[in-house]
Formats: structure tokens, sequence, C-alpha cells
């Protein structure tokens, strides 16, 4: 009988003492709570991708990583895709350079998708930094890009003009 409750005591201890993974499946949800957020994954990959075509004015790029049908909201601007290149060919046709400082950028991975079907965004923190000869420009971007099958296919930006406006002088 001592050994039975020895071997109890001595079994309840080992399962005590070791680590529970949990997976994902098995973690309770917060209330609220109806997707995930990640740092890095294809498509912030994508993201990026798309912001060192524009910084380096590689159009071929650039367009690769849209959907043909993309819809860009420019500080609630629509505008379609051949307009949005238009405003970095107006850049490099006055000389102006691009450089980009990109901050943080990370993946919104929602559980039901929207209306259009989309479940994955990614939202990012930028310096737009234009020179053209000795006058530099300055302006902080933030923007979300929804993304389906590999493409983004709609953008939403959000930031001041006024120093675009001032280099284009």
């Amino acid at each position: 009988m001592k050994k039975i409750i020895l071997l109890f005591a001595l079994a309840g201890s080992i399962f005590a003492c070791t680590k529970k993974e949990e997976s994902t499946a098995d973690s309770a949800k917060v209330p609220g709570q109806n997707g995930i957020t990640i740092d890095s994954s294809a498509n912030t990959d994508l993201y990026k991708k798309s912001i060192k075509a524009i910084e380096s004015g590689d159009t071929v790029a650039y367009r690769s990583t849209y959907a043909p049908d993309v819809v860009f909201h420019d500080n609630i601007d629509s505008m379609t895709l051949d307009a949005n290149m238009a405003m970095f060919k107006a850049f490099a046709d006055r000389g102006i350079k691009v450089k980009i400082e990109l901050g943080p950028v990370w993946e919104s991975q929602y559980d039901k998708p929207n209306e259009k079907g989309i479940t994955n965004y990614v939202s990012g923190y930028m310096t737009l930094i234009l020179t053209r000869g000795d006058k530099t420009a300055k302006t902080f971007i933030h923007t979300v890009d929804a993304i389906k099958d590999g493409k983004l296919v709609e953008e939403w930006s959000l930031y001041d003009r006024a120093a675009m406006v001032e280099i284009m002088k």
C-alpha cells in the first residue's frame, strides 16, 4: 500500500513539474480578439519590396507588388496604380531623389474576411525624404495595405503634403 501511495505521489510530482506546451488552438481568446499581429511574414516582405521599388525607381518591381485594380487612398483622395505611379514620375522628371526610412512594419491577420474577402493587412510607418539639389523635404507617412492572393489590393496613406509641394516648386 505504501508503494502505491509513493507511486502516486511520485507521478503527481512529475506531472506537476512538467511544462505544459500550449498551442495556438488551445489558447483562450481574449473577449473581442479576432485575429493576430505579427512582425515578419511574406506579406510584410511584399510591402517592403514595394517601398524599396519606390526608392530605387524600379517601376516594374513596384507594379508587380500591386493587383492591377488596386485603389490608393492618399489622404482620402482615391487613385489608380497609374495615377499613383505618375506622382513618382513627377518627382523623377524634376530631378527629385527619393529616400525612405522605414519604421515599424507589422501584419494583422484577422479570423473573418471583410466584404472583399480580405483578412490580411500590413501597416507601416516611414519617413519620406525628398532631395532636389541642396533642398531637402521630409514627411512622415503611415500606410495600411490590404493584401490578398500575394498582391497589395488597397492602400490607405496619411501624410502632410506640404513638404512635397514645397520641393516640387
